[in-house]
């Protein structure tokens, strides 16, 4: 039987975003189509400048649901607040709760989930206050369907059990019908198949009286696919066939395109590979027409199956490359929509705090204002009586020095807010450098390995029998030295990440550093002798030094490393220590490509890219010198280089004797 979970799990990251856009279809009064469109968002502004009382908090509500379907969150919520400060305004505890849902839906693509959860749990105390039946289904279902997201399954089995027990005592059919479908999604994923397909029956009699094509094709593709997972394949088909020619009525190119891709997943299992050939290529047409990376990888991975089962493993191998390429962009636009989500979070708290200086600036002025009137109050009272005007000049008195006193104050607390912001914003922008160059390594270099492990691996496993001796060696050779690679490149990773963190702490010791050189020497003894390369250790007999093993160790490891892999065969390395006063200096020479001019500026860098291949093509991550860096400063040392393209390179470090970290 072809395994098909991993598939599943990416098909399922897209009925998650669906299911996020689905909570502001189910969360409103007020339902948009297709005809949404700026212009009808430009004629409600104008709209809600012009009208009062309740009227204007439906309509800013209205726009802040139409700014959610334009992106704009940040003026989204802006209108939310808006009409949740009116209604307080107007004691309208039913629009209250609107504005609160409508606030949490802005909370939950900006992944606040704590907001989510507080603004949603509100909106639900208004309602159930209220008796109303309608709005605590709304509510309870999007509150499920946020733990769903969370993969929090057993939470979100009783909200949603909730919400449909509060929709079915209003007794709108649109309402229970969307959380039939949430429930069925649920149970699916927990492995309930029957209870699953329970729920998609009843969603199935609800559209069968209304003959609406789209909902009937994504009903029934559901539950052919709940049927896939039982393992009943001929039902999965008849259904899936059903939701085909509904699919076909609606013209939807992507929807079509998915039932041919489920109808050739059921025909695999049915052995009935010609005809799943023929509904893949038709979902790959219609896929790309549409740019649905994520169904073209499903479909490429269908492929490579097809292939393999028909032991062609030439397609198989070409169909798998094809699948994982897409599946490493698809990823990439997830992350990079994550990122975007993160600047989001980023500008809303930048603008906060800039609304909190504009108020501290109000402050001030209504000071200011006070002092106008009470100056206008003293001149009159000065006109009126000269018995008196001593006494107003003394309060006078009292109230300016009060004023400034205030003023200062005032004024030194927005200086130091603003040099925090500063400072704040400095420190945000090198952590989003730092962030992006982690991404990088994790996204590129860590996907090198691990697409050789999986590429070979499985070649190993499909064709094991048939592979000869020498190929299986060298399939083994490739698969160990991705390993080594992605072993060195986690161990830098992680020990990069303590130093970031704050978990590396610094811990002295006494111990021979000849000893430890020597050791490390030897380790690199096989890897050098392939390159035949000599190592060369112009050291004394022993060097006693108190400072961190553990971290002295990692730095010459890398730096040997770094020498053995950008030096070319029959090359050579030279190891020197000379100790100057209260301090020991170790120099690591080596004959090879060395470093080029614009890649020196930057060599120490978490921003800059270093990352390169060595003479035989060995992986680097780029970050083993910054890990270096990292290390001797933390040992009171220093490190450093020279180096010449095509001449070889000189790596350093010193540090002293004896080193006690101030604590």
């Amino acid at each position: 039987m072809i395994k098909c979970n991993h598939i599943y799990k990416l098909y399922r990251t897209v009925i998650r975003i669906m299911l996020i856009l689905y909570i502001t279809v189910c969360s409103d009064l007020t339902l948009y189509g297709q005809q949404t469109s700026r212009a009808r968002l430009d004629s409600l502004i104008n709209l809600a400048d012009k009208s009062r009382g309740t009227e204007k908090i439906d309509l800013l509500l209205d726009i802040s649901q139409m700014l959610w379907y334009f992106n704009s969150f940040e003026e989204s919520m802006n209108y939310a607040v808006r009409g949740l400060q009116l209604a307080e305004e107007l004691n309208s505890s039913a629009r209250k709760a609107d504005a609160l849902n409508r606030i949490g839906n802005v909370h939950y693509f900006l992944r606040n989930h704590d907001n989510v959860i507080e603004s949603y749990n509100m909106a639900l105390e208004i309602a159930i206050e209220l008796d109303d039946d309608r709005r605590k289904g709304i509510y309870l279902n999007n509150i499920g369907l946020l733990y769903y997201e969370l993969e929090q399954y057993d939470s979100a089995e009783v909200y949603l059990i909730r919400a449909l027990d509060a929709k079915e005592l209003h007794g709108e059919p649109e309402l229970i019908y969307s959380t039939l479908g949430n429930l069925g999604a649920l149970y699916r994923d927990k492995g309930k198949y029957d209870v699953s397909l329970h729920y998609f029956s009843r969603q199935l009699e609800i559209q069968q009286t209304k003959e609406d094509p789209r909902s009937l094709a994504v009903v029934h593709r559901q539950t052919g696919e709940v049927f896939f997972m039982k393992g009943q394949h001929i039902e999965s088909l008849s259904h899936l066939m059903i939701s085909l020619d509904f699919a076909q009525e609606t013209n939807d190119t992507l929807l079509i395109a998915s039932a041919h891709y489920h109808i050739a997943r059921s025909l695999l299992e049915l052995d009935r590979k010609e005809e799943a050939l023929e509904s893949i290529n038709r979902s790959i047409d219609l896929a790309a027409s549409t740019t649905s990376l994520m169904l073209m990888s499903n479909n490429y991975h269908l492929l490579y199956q097809y292939n393999k089962a028909n032991r062609d493993h030439q397609a198989a191998f070409e169909n798998l490359v094809k699948h994982s390429k897409l599946k490493d962009s698809v990823r990439t636009i997830q992350s990079n929509r994550r990122i975007q989500q993160l600047e989001a979070i980023y500008e809303t708290e930048k603008k906060n705090s800039m609304i909190e200086l504009l108020r501290r600036e109000n402050e001030i002025q209504e000071l200011n204002l006070n002092r106008q009137n009470t100056f206008k109050i003293i001149l009159a009272l000065v006109l009126a009586s000269l018995a008196t005007f001593l006494v107003i000049i003394a309060f006078r008195y009292r109230i300016i020095v009060k004023t400034s006193r205030l003023l200062k104050k005032k004024a030194g607390e927005l200086e130091e807010t603003n040099e925090k912001l500063r400072i704040s914003t400095i420190t945000l922008e090198q952590l989003n450098a730092t962030k992006n160059r982690f991404f990088s390594i994790i996204a590129h270099d860590l996907k090198n390995p691990f697409n050789a492990l999986l590429g070979f691996s499985d070649i190993m496993v499909s064709d094991f029998n048939r592979l000869e001796g020498e190929e299986l060696r060298e399939y083994i050779r490739l698969i160990h030295q991705s390993s080594q690679n992605l072993y060195k490149l986690l161990e830098n990773l992680l020990k990069w990440s303590a130093s970031q963190t704050g978990m590396m702490h610094f811990i002295p010791e006494r111990f021979d550093l000849v000893s430890q050189i020597h050791s490390e020497i030897s380790f690199f003894r096989i890897s050098a002798r392939k390159k035949n390369i000599t190592i060369f250790a112009d050291i004394p007999d022993e060097l006693f030094v108190s400072s961190d093993k553990p971290l002295l160790s990692s730095v010459i490891r890398n730096l040997i490393d770094n020498a053995i892999k950008f030096t070319r065969e029959d090359g050579r390395i030279d190891i020197a220590l000379n100790v100057t006063g209260n301090e020991v200096v170790v120099r690591i020479d080596d004959t090879g490509i060395g470093i080029p001019h614009e890649m020196q500026q930057r060599l120490f860098r978490i921003d800059g890219n270093t990352s390169r291949k060595g003479t035989f093509n060995e992986q680097g991550g780029g970050l083993g010198l910054i890990l270096c860096k990292e290390l001797i400063d933390k040992a009171g040392g220093k490190l450093g280089f020279e180096s010449e393209p095509g001449a070889g390179s000189s790596f350093w470090f010193s540090l002293p004797l004896n080193y006690q970290p101030e604590k």
